[in-house]
């Protein structure tokens, strides 16, 4: 375990060193494509720029298991130029205080070069979400390009994780330490690491993957998600297998391969620890797949500082705990191992076993109300 966990944690600093808003995701896109590369993990880029990574599966006929993470995290596009500031616009829900003059950001030029900046202020109408930009070294900019906050790419900080973008790199980083731990063991059906852009717009990369079907229609997806804290899911109280969203509930054919797998690592390893919630705090990509016919559910992280968001108006990174985000990859490697055997949940077996007594007696009485 203590290798799979450096290997994580290493995984994780990777895709925390390039910053990425919508639409702007080339850095984190890159770092995931050298990860599966150095993992020999084969892959494809679709016609919009989402990742999809496959582990052949051993057994014909198991439906496939996608496990999707969106690789981009709330913050700003320059598109133009006022005086000596640049106009920034909102990509995603940013935190109200990012508004304010003095917010510490970043300026990102193609190149990768990163420009320290600050806030000026509120550019025109609230209802526009932009923010006068001026950088601290005054220099060329080509617009438009991509703003984030001024926060770290990765700490380890005791049993806590913090980077400016757990929300979603938590997801593609135990995706692909997942996809790590199936290239050792092949699963049963075939396994898929999907990476998807413009999440935090509105699930772009996802629904547009979704409409066009490029996963077989059998597959069982599974929506990685850094999502908020809430009561029922606590930080460190383990991965959350998350039963639906803001907008939807998911579905229970597909969840049930969570739920055999908390089963099998509980026998396994009495002690390990799985939540289970409906997470209302937000939408994620299982709605979208959802929303096209995929059996869909969640595996969520509990997150604090959600988008950056700190007590008292303060713009902080985001934190997990290390051990949901460990026991979240068990989870997956789990669930990938057990998708034909997902109809053997207690819970299923207790509810198909009636007594016969108890048939004979609503027979029995059928005419008695």
């Amino acid at each position: 375990m203590e290798n799979v966990e450096n290997q994580a944690l290493d995984i994780l600093a990777r895709l925390g060193a390039p910053p990425a808003t919508s639409f702007h995701e080339s850095g984190v896109s890159q770092a995931v494509k050298a990860v599966l590369w150095d993992l020999g993990v084969a892959f494809r880029t679709d016609d919009f720029g989402n990742i999809l990574a496959r582990v052949p599966g051993q057994r014909p006929g198991v439906p496939p298991l996608a496990l999707v993470a969106h690789m981009d995290h709330p913050g700003f596009e320059a598109v133009a130029r006022q005086g000596d500031s640049l106009v920034a616009h909102a990509l995603g829900g940013v935190p109200l205080a990012s508004f304010s003059p003095g917010v510490r950001l970043r300026v990102i030029l193609p190149n990768g070069q990163q420009l320290a900046a600050t806030t000026v202020g509120q550019h025109g109408p609230e209802a526009d979400r932009q923010v006068l930009v001026r950088l601290e070294t005054p220099g060329q900019v080509s617009l438009p390009c991509p703003v984030v906050f001024d926060l770290v790419d990765f700490q380890l900080d005791g049993q806590v994780i913090r980077m400016r973008a757990l929300d979603d790199l938590a997801g593609c980083g135990s995706i692909l330490v997942a996809l790590a731990a199936l290239m050792l063991e092949r699963p049963p059906g075939d396994v898929y690491g999907v990476f998807t852009r413009a999440e935090e717009v509105g699930l772009v990369g996802a629904r547009l993957l979704a409409e066009a079907g490029t996963l077989p229609k059998e597959t069982l997806v599974v929506s990685l998600e850094a999502s908020r804290t809430l009561p029922g899911a606590e930080m460190g109280g383990g991965p959350v297998i998350r039963v639906g969203d803001a907008a939807s509930t998911f579905n229970a054919d597909a969840e049930a391969a969570l739920l055999r797998a908390r089963e099998i690592l509980q026998d396994k390893h009495p002690g390990f620890k799985v939540q289970r919630q409906l997470m209302s705090g937000g939408t994620c990509e299982a709605s979208a797949f959802g929303l096209y016919g995929y059996r869909a559910t969640g595996i969520a992280y509990p997150l604090g500082n959600y988008h950056n968001s700190a007590p008292e108006g303060r713009i902080e990174a985001e934190y997990i705990h290390r051990e949901d985000f460990l026991g979240g990859i068990e989870l997956m490697v789990a669930a990938a191992h057990c998708v034909p055997d997902r109809e053997s949940v207690g819970v299923r077996r207790r509810l198909r076993q009636m007594p016969e007594e108890y048939r004979q007696r609503l027979r029995d009485s059928a005419g008695g109300g």
